[in-house]
């Protein structure tokens, strides 16, 4: 099985990934830019649909407009408990959003396009959830993700595992480049060139087998994880993306993330360019959650 992961990895294309970030970038915020949001939906449902995955919209209004999650799906008739990868495609207002979050989409994409030819036990879900930012006329956020979860719940869908990519693709190797919210006390470096992986008790596990599986496999790229307590809601910071709303619902969710504004100066700004992401730790990440992804189906 090892070289079945070996030869996946092989297959990760930088290239592409560079390809991906190029066509989701650029001003897409729900209400500031509505019209280029939903281009970036159908261009996604397209990607999915070439690589032969089954693929649906997933249509809901807020403020009387229709947003829709791009859901692509890789069946397998064993009754087995879905695996899910999830990165939201919209941007926060005013920005082009390359690392939040088109780096989490390009990764998305190539992890779909990579494990849809492989023969898996579980049926993967793969799913762009729109209206993770800040909407104002609410003020709310997670709306996409939230209402995802929600309706997969009614639906009785269990998940084993689910991985929220959220900006992914921004180093710094300068010594205190990194930083931290006030309240996580584990010592982690202040250099920002790591993988930083998000539970809560729920998914200990699964942020316990994604480290020991990268350690082993793509050894190159540094993780670090944290288990927060109370699910977070001590340290708000830890559930601004789309694996909160899992949590809320008891699924086994971890967050993959270069940690945004804690390492990213143009976090949720107009300079969140392409030019400012690492494509060699996009890449490495990628090849890191698709060997999680081989190992977890097959119990390794």
């Amino acid at each position: 099985m090892t070289e079945t992961i070996y030869k996946a990895l092989h297959n990760v294309s930088r290239e592409r990934l560079e390809r991906y970030v190029k066509l989701i970038e650029g001003l897409r915020h729900g209400y500031e830019n509505y019209e280029d949001l939903t281009k970036r939906a159908i261009l996604i449902e397209d990607i999915f649909n070439s690589f032969g995955l089954t693929v649906r919209r997933q249509d809901f209004t807020f403020f009387k407009k229709i947003y829709r999650n791009i859901i692509a799906t890789k069946s397998n008739h064993d009754s087995l408990p879905y695996y899910l990868i999830g990165a939201h495609y919209d941007s926060a207002w005013g920005s082009p959003g390359a690392d939040d979050n088109a780096s989490g989409v390009a990764v998305l994409l190539e992890a779909a396009d990579i494990l849809s030819k492989l023969e898996l036990r579980h049926t993967i879900q793969f799913v762009a959830f729109t209206l993770e930012e800040p909407q104002p006329q609410t003020l709310n956020f997670l709306i996409g993700s939230s209402y995802f979860v929600e309706e997969a719940k009614k639906a009785g869908v269990k998940y084993d595992a689910v991985f929220i990519l959220e900006s992914v693709g921004y180093t710094d190797d300068k010594v205190g480049s990194q930083t931290l919210p006030i309240l996580i006390s584990k010592k982690i470096s202040n250099i920002g060139n790591f993988l930083a992986v998000i539970a809560n008790k729920r998914s200990k596990i699964l942020m316990e087998h994604f480290t020991n599986i990268t350690s082993k496999l793509v050894p190159e790229l540094p993780v670090y994880s944290y288990k927060v307590p109370l699910s977070g809601r001590l340290i708000p910071e830890t559930r601004f993306s789309d694996h909160a709303p899992f949590w809320n619902k008891n699924y086994p969710a971890v967050m993959l993330t270069d940690t945004a504004m804690f390492r990213n100066p143009h976090y949720h700004t107009f300079h969140d360019t392409i030019d400012t992401l690492d494509f060699s730790f996009i890449e490495k990440v990628t090849k890191a959650l698709i060997s999680v992804i081989i190992s977890l189906d097959n119990n390794l």
